[in-house]
């Protein structure tokens, strides 16, 4: 055998999956469901590091699942012919054993196929590493990758996957960004497909920025990692993100109070006298009547000099941390302090740490260094059940024990390169940390989780996480990140914000106004807080480089402007808590670009338009001085924008100043529920639900609400609500029915551009039998 040459034979079958082999290099396909297949690539005797990515069952894993676990699949590959198989779903396999190479045919025409005449690196013909080249069509589009930057069509660059702190970003071009995600979706003339790539190593994909004339067009992935584990999944582009998300485990479901607006910033925490600073962040609130129920506390509570340190409570700051806890809690707002998984070298504990072992280590077992915040420190090495547990006692002790629920764990990209550090492991030995970073980064945010909900068993908890991953997603949410208080940026933040949400992290948001630089304008925070409206994240948060805090009352002139907009995110908060709902059950994004829903050619251009749920399209204004736009309204349903009912396919022009309260387009067929009750520092919900009826024809809409806090919905203790609506030509009738078991009697109205007459009535239960 020669290089570029393998000829691999067929060494075991079962109903659901194939096993090839050739001079010890095995290839397995496993069916992971009717329509998404994995397939394996290692050499006998490699050590394969468990997997915490993949977690179909929703199990709280803490050791990781066996990389080729099959698990949770319920899937059969049905063999066709000599070396061919379909899927459920109608996706034909076609394996060429010289090497290896699959071939994807849908209704009879190649979806995709991996490269001739090699798509490996079997031996090292492509040097260091595991590649995976795949066909590429000109003009095809590419989405996902997590929190890359620049366009949402991915197509023709070339990304690093790795995480790593980078303050100050370009949201034009960084990269690599805070997130580990190596998972795309590719939509061409025959279909969509995506693929998810099973690791925790440094990784890289080319979208056709690399051309090499001895092969045909070709995109590739490349990984540190010793083996290549992939999902390939089919269906329409949606199809693929909903089987992803399932694949990897359902997404945590905040709290209600966690979509209302959550304050923070540097300056007060900076502060000498940070209580003084955060009572009167308080009373400024009430004056002003604005609704708050939560703080992100920045670090500075922890400082010891311009240093800080994790768990160090400053007194001189805060004289009593668990008086200040109560008082905010009192007036309705939940405190989110923010902590760090390293030691700096003088940190009070770091010698009981480095005594006890609980570090990273160098291979002579003194702990591993390296920069963190303007000093050096080590990291907690998550790995090691003591290290998790003193992690997790020290939530408990220095936050939860007075009074916190929340935490915000920050500063976790787990900035480990050298291949000389090592990490406890997973049982089976050592293990090279720099491989596991994003691993470290979970088992961090994972023993916050076990400290929250050992404090309250019975309440959902509430993390922020600023590194993500496909893991991290089920326990926390997250952010862009450091982003820049410049015009420019605000359009590719929020290109930022959709690719997360169609890589499955629907739970984000940003740094309202910009976190790094000079106080926004009263144009930018004004057009951050627009945007901030639709997102599930809704938090203003700054560091700005001459000590000022920008907060929503920062311009005298505006704050009647800004208030009309706190008061529009509470009006739409039902409907926002609802999506929120099916994100985590059904993976549905809370925010998604238009071509998520809609193969319109024209909702595949780049567009300052979105998805805000299933139901409304939101389109802002990203550039400076300007106030008026044009918005594209999709083909396939009616959208009711401005006061009158548009066919899809139109064009409409609108005025949107930044002082305006933000318009919205609502589909028709839809039942959007909204807060109608007084806004102010103090709200109490008003729930109505307004029926934005089609021409003719019948549709359904569900609704779901709960006590916002606890695990009770899933034992049906909630609101479901199911409306049923038949659009005569003269009057609109609405059957409804409650399938939870908390009692609700809606307040129902018809939207004001329609005339015709409503008719409500309940829905009585089916109850013949044959």
């Amino acid at each position: 055998m020669s290089k570029f040459s393998y000829k691999f034979r067929l060494v075991g079958q079962s109903a659901c999956s194939a096993e090839y082999e050739c001079n010890g290099i095995t290839a397995k396909l496993d069916a992971v469901s009717d329509s998404a297949v994995r397939v394996a690539v290692y050499k006998k005797g490699d050590s394969i590091l468990p997997t915490f990515l993949v977690d179909p069952d929703n199990k709280f894993l803490l050791k990781g699942r066996d990389r080729l676990s099959a698990d949770g699949f319920t899937g059969a590959l049905t063999k066709t012919a000599e070396d061919e198989y379909t899927l459920g779903c109608g996706v034909k396999l076609s394996i060429d054993t010289d090497n290896f190479l699959i071939k994807y045919t849908d209704n009879g025409s190649v979806l995709f196929r991996d490269r001739a005449p090699l798509a490996y690196n079997f031996s090292g013909e492509f040097g260091d590493g595991n590649f995976h080249y795949v066909s590429r069509e000109a003009g095809e589009y590419i989405y996902g990758l997590g929190d890359k930057t620049g366009e949402v069509n991915k197509y023709g660059q070339s990304y690093r996957i790795e995480a790593t702190d980078c303050m100050g970003f370009d949201p034009k071009s960084t990269d690599p960004m805070y997130k580990h995600l190596p998972f795309y979706i590719c939509e061409n003339s025959v279909g969509s497909y995506g693929i998810f790539y099973d690791t925790s190593d440094t990784s890289y994909f080319d979208f056709g920025k690399e051309i090499n004339n001895y092969y045909p067009a070709y995109k590739y992935f490349r990984t540190e990692d010793n083996v290549l584990v992939y999902y390939v999944f089919f269906g329409s582009k949606l199809s693929v993100l909903r089987q992803f998300s399932a694949l990897c485990g359902k997404a945590a479901f905040p709290p209600k109070w966690s979509f209302e607006y959550c304050a923070s910033t540097m300056a007060y925490t900076d502060a000498d006298r940070s209580i003084d600073k955060m009572n009167a962040f308080l009373d400024r609130a009430k004056e002003l009547d604005l609704s708050c129920k939560g703080f992100y506390l920045s670090s500075g509570y922890t400082s010891i000099g311009k240093y800080r340190y994790v768990f160090n409570w400053n007194y001189e700051k805060f004289p009593d941390p668990k008086a200040f806890v109560e008082n905010f809690k009192a007036n309705g707002i939940e405190i989110i302090p923010n902590i760090k998984p390293a030691f700096l070298s003088d940190h009070p504990m770091y010698e009981e740490l480095r005594s006890r072992g609980l570090f990273v280590k160098n291979e002579d077992g003194t702990p591993f260094v390296t920069r963190f915040w303007d000093g050096l420190g080590s990291y907690l090495d998550f790995t090691n059940p003591e290290a998790f547990d003193f992690w997790k006692a020290q939530v408990k002790e220095k936050l939860l024990d007075y009074g916190i629920t929340a935490t915000w764990n920050d500063n976790n990209e787990i900035d480990i390169k050298d291949n000389d550090a090592l990490a406890y492991g997973f049982g089976d030995g050592e293990v090279n940390a720099a491989r596991i970073r994003n691993t470290l980064t979970y088992l961090m945010v994972a023993s916050s989780y076990t400290a929250q909900t050992e404090n309250e068993p019975d309440k959902r908890p509430f993390l922020s996480s600023r590194c993500s991953n496909a893991a991290i997603r089920r326990l926390a949410q997250t952010w862009s990140g450091d982003n820049r208080s410049e015009f420019g940026d605000l359009r590719y933040c929020n290109n930022i914000g959709l690719t997360m949400s169609v890589s499955g992290l629907g739970f984000y948001g940003h740094d309202l106004g910009g976190f790094t630089g000079d106080m926004p304008s009263r144009e930018l925070l004004l057009r951050w807080l627009q945007l901030g409206l639709f997102q599930p994240r809704f938090t203003v948060h700054s560091w700005n480089r001459d000590g000022s805090a920008t907060m929503p009352w920062s311009y005298d002139d505006i704050i009647p402007s800004v208030k009309a907009f706190f008061k529009q995110r509470r009006q739409l908060l039902p409907y926002m808590y609802n999506c929120a709902y099916r994100l985590a059950e059904y993976g549905e994004p809370i925010n998604a670009p238009l071509w998520l829903y809609y193969d319109d050619e024209k909702c595949k251009q780049p567009s300052d338009s979105y998805m805000f749920g299933r139901d409304i399209l939101v389109t802002n204004i990203f550039d400076e001085g300007k106030n008026e736009t044009s918005v594209y309204l999709p083909e396939g349903d009616g959208w009711y924008l401005g006061g009158r009912l548009y066919e899809g396919g139109s064009e409409v022009k609108l005025t949107i100043r930044p002082t305006d309260a933000m318009p919205y387009a609502v589909r028709a067929g839809s039942v959007i529920a909204t807060d109608e009750g007084e806004y102010g520092f103090k709200c109490k919900e008003k729930l109505v639900f307004t029926v934005y009826p089609k021409n003719s024809g019948t549709f359904e809409s569900e609704f779901f609400t709960d006590d916002g806090e606890s695990y009770a919905y899933l034992n049906n203790d909630c609101i479901k609500l199911k409306f049923s609506v038949d659009c005569g030509a003269n009057d609109v009738s609405v059957k409804y029915e409650n399938l939870g078991n908390e009692q609700i009697t809606p307040e129902i109205r018809l939207c004001e551009e329609d005339k015709r007459t409503l008719y409500v009535a309940v829905q009585q239960s089916d109850t013949s039998c044959c």
